[in-house]
């Protein structure tokens, strides 16, 4: 952006603040570098860039307010535009858009903006608002943590069942905005099964109803929340939810099973599934995860482990204690083990869960970042698709450890890294990153199993997608925000996304 150019685009920014103080407080709006620093990227850390301004709205109306500011600016850069034609600070003046953000913890860049931007932060819009006990509903602002909740419905011995690794932090809207799933979702599943409804501000600044809501509440004749879901914001700001809430199960039965090579440990996955077993979580841990596990923590993992499984069954404890035996003497029987730890105590259950959920403490032992891929692959070709991603890490000389949600074939290979011993890394990392994704395409997956396309991906979409697939995305993309300023320059591989 040439510096002419970045005058005139400040001049305009000027103009929105001023109007954006009309009903905004001076510490709702923060545009000095430092305020722009702490949201300029999110878990990724690969991917970074300041946005022009970052506002922090107390409720939805305030969202629609800012959107219809934003719009009437642009309006004006517009006719800017018309009128200084021939004007190299007109011709390369970009239009405001905004990127809305909740808790950062995204893997996919999908909450960063750029010079531009105003990133719309829904951390303030965190209420529960209602929860109904007996139709096992709840209605919430989206900025709600996930975890929290859960924790406002459990005296009622109901969750909110999707649980990625940052439900601790982690907001609804980001769920929603990104499909969320995690470790249980295979019995329970995704964002997109748990969500009736939402309340949304569209790129106009208008306020729409989607799905179904609860009285009180104005509904569309089409319903469009599930659609809705897993749009990474590019349809606009989803700001209130209504969503399905699961009962606690009344009993769980954790499985620890130690392999001594992954080719194992995915044929035991395999014939649990075959055999119609429907565990709830069914999570797989390889080497060079045990490897930064066992050096982090006294786990007393059998020698010569190279692959871990963790097998979760909950529900009816005479069910699942029923279904744990068959497991053991009709399929585990059949195969090759070192060691087998079942558990129904709360502690032991977290201790034998620390082989996964304490990977990326684990990680940070080893080195001061991780690159986190989300790729995935028929159930079949794991082992393949493992030994596939090993060589490339071999080839370019990068550090792996990798855990996936073996049930649906969700891998997550990641790469330890630190650019200060070794500046070249990150290039090395996205040129693996390329082999990666063209890998698992080859072996009949898709590109992400639930952390979205966002910055990271979207140079990939052509390896799944033609150009024209694309491009009806695109329109249709277009038919919810005409003027591309909702996260405009997400998904779609630039030569698709003309306006970014």
């Amino acid at each position: 952006m040439s510096v002419s150019t970045t005058i005139s685009l400040a001049k305009f920014l000027t103009k929105l603040k001023n109007l954006l103080k009309d009903f905004l407080s001076q510490d709702q709006i923060l545009d000095q570098e430092i305020d722009r620093f702490l949201y300029e990227t999110d878990a990724t850390s690969l991917f970074k860039n300041q946005a022009a301004m970052v506002l922090l709205p107390n409720n939805t109306n305030e969202v629609a307010k800012i959107i219809q500011a934003i719009n009437i600016i642009n309006l004006e850069i517009k006719e800017f535009k018309q009128e200084n034609i021939f004007k190299p600070e007109a011709k390369n003046l970009s239009t405001i858009n905004f990127v809305a953000r909740g808790a950062g913890t995204g893997l996919s860049g999908g909450a960063i903006g750029k010079e531009s931007s105003v990133i719309i932060s829904l951390a303030r819009l965190n209420k529960l608002i209602s929860y109904d006990a007996f139709n096992r509903t709840a209605v919430v602002e989206t900025g709600l943590v996930n975890a929290h909740l859960s924790a406002h419905t459990k005296s009622q011995k109901l969750h909110f069942s999707p649980d990625p690794s940052s439900q601790e932090a982690c907001t609804i809207g980001g769920n929603i905005a990104e499909n969320a799933g995690g470790i249980h979702c295979y019995k329970h599943g995704l964002t997109s099964d748990q969500v009736l409804g939402l309340e949304i501000v569209t790129a106009q600044g208008q306020i729409e109803y989607l799905g179904e809501f609860h009285a009180g509440f104005k509904n569309s004749r089409l319903d469009l929340a599930r659609f809705f879901v897993g749009s990474e914001g590019t349809f606009g700001i989803a700001t209130k939810a209504l969503v399905k809430l699961q009962p606690i199960p009344e009993s769980f039965i954790t499985m620890q099973i130690s392999f001594d090579s992954i080719a194992e440990a995915t044929k035991f996955i395999s014939a649990v599934i075959k055999a119609a077993f429907r565990p709830t979580a069914l999570e797989l841990i390889d080497s060079g995860a045990i490897e930064a596990v066992k050096a982090a923590y006294q786990l007393n993992l059998a020698p010569k482990t190279k692959a871990i499984v963790l097998l979760e069954l909950d529900g009816n404890n005479s069910e699942i204690v029923e279904e744990a035996k068959l497991i053991r003497e009709e399929i585990l029987i059949n195969f090759q083990i070192l060691d087998l730890k079942t558990t129904q105590d709360q502690n032991e259950r977290k201790f034998l869960w620390k082989v996964r959920k304490g990977t990326v403490a684990a990680f940070g032992q080893i080195a001061p970042f991780w690159y986190l891929y989300d790729a995935v692959v028929p159930r079949s070709k794991i082992p393949e698709a493992m030994r596939e991603i090993e060589k490339i890490s071999d080839k370019y000389k990068l550090k792996l450890a990798t855990v996936a949600h073996a049930a649906d074939g969700n891998l997550h290979p990641n790469f330890l890294y630190d650019p200060d011993k070794d500046p070249e890394v990150i290039e090395r990392i996205h040129q693996a990153s390329h082999e990666i994704m063209q890998l698992c395409i080859q072996l009949g997956g898709v590109l992400s199993g639930e952390h979205g396309i966002g910055l990271e991906k979207k140079e990939y979409m052509t390896f799944m997608f033609s150009s024209q697939e694309l491009e009806l995305m695109y329109s249709i993309r277009k038919i919810f925000d005409p003027d591309v300023i909702s996260n405009p320059d997400k998904i779609f591989p630039i030569r698709i996304c003309k306006e970014c």
